[in-house]
């Protein structure tokens, strides 16, 4: 059949539908409104969680101000095209791995004021393009020094408000050069309002293209420290910045000194020249201070080990020569650095950078060697990479000096040189004499080079750094005190991306590997870090490093511990010139204000040899947050010495106090109070010796409750109507008498009533006298009456 070919092509069509169906939209979820296919608005709408069946289409996702309390690692699934997603003041808690691994096209990621209480390695896997993240006003406490690395994209991070207290610091970076030198690309952070007191340089230093930094709203502890950030500022003006509000005094707010005490609210900025002190006490009664000296407490970079190691054999033409072997420390902050995203699996970077050799020398070498290079104090030498000397067991070039950029100076350096790391040696690279460093036992050089490297984005997104920290929060306990004879525990809490190597370097300089015991088992070491010495001596006192080593990282934690004979100052200490004098019953505060940096613990050893701080008070004595020893209410055996005891990281100092308590004169104790109302005891023997004053008084029961004057109130007057004379009494004497027991009625509680009623007036008394009665202050069940009769029911006086 022929067909004309309008038919023909109408036929063609109708086959087409049939076997391709058109694609069929999703529908918006009913809680939301779509205003396009790409959008999803669903705020304000109470959700638990995120609509299933979103569309694959979909670029932006507002999920805002909802009751989202949990994210599945299928929730955001095959959502490739999303490029904005918002999930901020909702209820998360904790965000599974690989949640985000499918939202490759993802720029804009806002989850502020939710729970999370950490980023771990994996929680940012698959967000490669994103650009601006928001993670202000958390719960965050922990950010996993890996989090970040592959997302080379980033350029914003936004941390305000959260609990962060510790950095590592490569947290920040997203990629890393020559397994070594980790860099950052972003240019926005913010970290104020968190727990921060101090911040590594080395992070600042991984941020080469950083425009702005928020730390304001933290407790900056001011001392030796946090240093580094002013000359950081200087060299990088503008980038740290204070919070703009014309509600705030003077307009704006700016990271500020917590402490120390004499620094507190000063700007952190402003600080020049911050210092790490010991405490010393100020007392008007001392003849002597301690030194104020600046501490000499080893930093991480002292433990350090070599960066790597270099062989040179100079010479020149003048017929000079020396051969040096020489380590490497670890390489300066990269002075020039440089990258671009050369297509979506590629980063091109430019690296220029310095590192100091260390030489040691006899006097024979260095006076060679000054002959030698002498001339390249102020200007280096520069050389050229030239043939390949030898290839095993490691490469070794030749260098020799550039004659067109050292005209003015050339005199024909020549440098065999093998190096480890191989990659400093570069095809270019220049040598300098740091004149003003070198001794004749040690010449320091400085060997600048500048090299390429082509890294691959998904090597880096894989890539996993080694790294090491230990635990700096406000509670970890970095001072301690000890009576001697007793026991101390310092915990190093670690925490790293593998096994790691944990030391202990003791006062004495020894170092020892956890785990550790001595031979008397004596000092120990755990293999969690937890150092115990379980009697200390005056040879345990001093500083303690925690040293946590895993391959390319390394961080260190100094302990002091000082310890303490007693609480009483030892032959030619000071101590206050006068005891302080008071009475046994009254309040005592004895203040105790010590400078140092940073501010020191005050801790407080009492008479009894207890040790009281404000972390660790007492049941009957308290120290306040400014030092000061308290106790509300004082007995005749708090007499004795108190010694105060101020302590940082740097150093320790000590003063002691006596305090003499005496019993106030003319207060006569008071008898113990006993049950007032009569009660059973049938079949006990229920008669008690009362004492005399003079009887409780030699006794030094203190249990007592104090009354309005000296007169025994069990006493009084015989009634009216007994013979003052019977049995024996004298007619003149008030007596003691037992109440009468009151058996158990047996008729109706009327008639008993009755009978007790009719006794008692029987007796003289009266139903509305008010004067105390025998059977009011002593133990129910006495056998006696007041005229030494037996009283039951029904009988008369």
């Amino acid at each position: 059949m022929n067909m004309d070919p309008p038919a023909l092509c109408l036929l063609h069509t109708v086959l087409l539908m049939v076997m391709w169906p058109p694609a069929v939209s999703v529908p918006c979820p009913r809680p939301c409104s779509c205003p396009q296919p790409t959008e999803l608005h669903c705020t304000f709408r109470s959700l638990l969680s995120i609509p299933a069946a979103v569309s694959k289409d979909v670029e932006r996702v507002n999920l805002g101000f909802n009751s989202i309390n949990k994210i599945t690692d299928k929730s955001l699934a095959g959502l490739r095209k999303l490029e904005l997603l918002m999930v901020h003041g909702n209820e998360i808690h904790n965000l599974p791995n690989g949640v985000f691994r499918d939202l490759s096209s993802l720029q804009m990621l806002k989850m502020s004021y939710n729970k999370l209480k950490e980023i771990n390695r994996r929680t940012l896997h698959g967000l490669w393009a994103l650009a601006r993240l928001h993670l202000d006003h958390n719960h965050l406490e922990f950010i996993h020094p890996d989090a970040f690395q592959g997302l080379t994209s980033l350029r914003m991070l936004q941390l305000e408000g959260n609990r962060i207290q510790q950095l590592h610091p490569a947290t920040f970076s997203t990629f890393t050069l020559m397994g070594h030198f980790h860099v950052s690309t972003l240019k926005h952070l913010f970290l104020s309002d968190n727990g921060l007191t101090s911040l590594p340089s080395r992070l600042v230093a991984t941020m080469h293209q950083l425009e702005n930094l928020y730390l304001h709203g933290n407790p900056w502890t001011c001392d030796c420290n946090m240093r580094w950030l002013h000359g950081w500022d200087k060299t990088s003006p503008g980038v740290l910045k204070c919070k703009k509000d014309k509600a705030l005094p003077g307009g704006q707010l700016c990271p500020m000194c917590s402490s120390p005490r004499h620094l507190e609210k000063k700007e952190l900025q402003a600080m020049e020249n911050l210092v790490c002190s010991s405490p010393v006490i100020s007392s008007p009664h001392r003849t002597s201070t301690p030194d104020d000296v600046e501490s000499e407490v080893m930093t991480t970079e002292d433990f350090r080990e070599p960066f790597g190691n270099i062989s040179l054999g100079l010479s020149d033409e003048h017929g000079n020569g020396v051969d040096l072997v020489c380590g490497i420390s670890e390489p300066r902050e990269l002075s020039k650095i440089s990258w671009e995203q050369v297509n979506q699996v590629q980063l091109s970077s430019n690296i220029s950078l310095s590192v100091d050799l260390e030489c040691p020398v006899d006097r024979e070498k260095y006076e060679q060697l000054w002959r030698l290079i002498a001339y390249y104090s102020n200007v280096p030498a520069h050389l050229q990479r030239g043939a390949m000397l030898k290839k095993d067991p490691h490469p070794t070039y030749v260098y020799r000096q550039d004659s067109e950029k050292d005209a003015q100076y050339f005199t024909g350096v020549k440098v065999n040189m093998m190096a480890q790391p191989a990659w400093l040696m570069q095809t270019s690279a220049n040598l300098q004499l740091n004149r003003l460093q070198s001794s004749a036992k040690m010449v320091k050089l400085i060997l600048t080079t500048d090299f390429s490297e082509t890294v691959q984005a998904e090597l880096v997104r894989r890539q996993r750094r080694t790294w090491v920290m230990i635990e700096s929060t406000n509670t970890t306990r970095k001072v301690l005190s000890a009576i001697l004879g007793s026991p101390s525990e310092m915990h190093c809490n670690v925490h790293s991306s593998g096994q790691q190597v944990l030391h202990w370097m003791l006062p004495d300089g020894s170092k020892v590997e956890a785990p550790f015991s001595s031979p008397d088992n004596r000092l120990t070491v755990s293999t969690d870090g937890r150092l115990v010495i379980k009697a200390v001596s005056h040879t345990d006192a001093g500083i303690y490093y925690c040293i946590a080593k895993v391959h390319g990282d390394l961080a260190v934690m100094p302990f002091h511990l000082t310890v303490q004979e007693s609480s009483s100052p030892p032959p030619g200490e000071d101590a206050s010139v006068s005891p302080i004098e008071g009475f046994a019953g009254n309040p005592i505060s004895l203040p105790c204000t010590a400078s140092g940096s940073p501010d020191a613990e005050i801790k407080w050893i009492l008479p009894n040899n207890n040790i009281v701080s404000f972390q660790a008070n007492s049941s009957r004595a308290v120290v306040y947050s400014n030092g000061t020893l308290h106790i509300p209410q004082t007995q005749f055996l708090d007499s004795g010495y108190y010694r105060c005891v101020a302590i940082n990281q740097h150093g320790v100092d000590s003063l002691a106090t006596k305090i003499t308590l005496a019993r106030r004169k003319g207060m006569i104790r008071p008898l113990r109070k006993f049950p007032v109302r009569p009660q059973s005891a049938s079949g006990l023997n229920t008669q008690i010796k009362v004492p005399t004053e003079e009887a409780e008084e030699a006794s030094g029961d203190v249990e007592v409750t104090q009354v309005a004057a000296p007169v025994n109130p069990l006493r009084r007057r015989i009634p009216e109507g007994v013979s003052p004379g019977r049995r024996g009494v004298h007619p003149s004497r008030n007596v003691w008498r037992r109440p009468a027991v009151l058996r158990k009625p047996t008729g109706s509680r009327v008639e008993d009533r009755k009978n007790i009623v009719d006794n008692r007036r029987k007796e003289g008394g009266s139903l509305k006298d008010n004067r105390p009665r025998a059977y009011d202050n002593h133990p129910p069940g006495g056998r006696m009456g007041f005229d030494g009769e037996s009283k039951t029911k029904g009988n008369k006086s």
